[in-house]
């Protein structure tokens, strides 16, 4: 979709967690939330630790 795009730097894209992957986000600046499933083996917080969070929490 965005490769049909002359100037992607100029748009915004909205997506939900069902689409997001580490593919995607590698290749368009992004803020959003991914499955666990799709995290590969991106080293980050475990799913149980990041529960006992604050909402608003953030992890990069």
């Amino acid at each position: 979709m965005i490769s049909v795009l002359e100037r992607p730097e100029k748009h915004e894209l909205y997506f939900n967690n069902f689409f997001a992957s580490y593919d995607l986000l590698e290749k368009v600046s992004a803020t959003g939330t991914m499955r666990n499933s799709r995290t590969r083996k991106i080293p980050i917080m475990p799913v149980d630790e990041v529960k006992k969070k604050h909402r608003g929490f953030f992890y990069h």
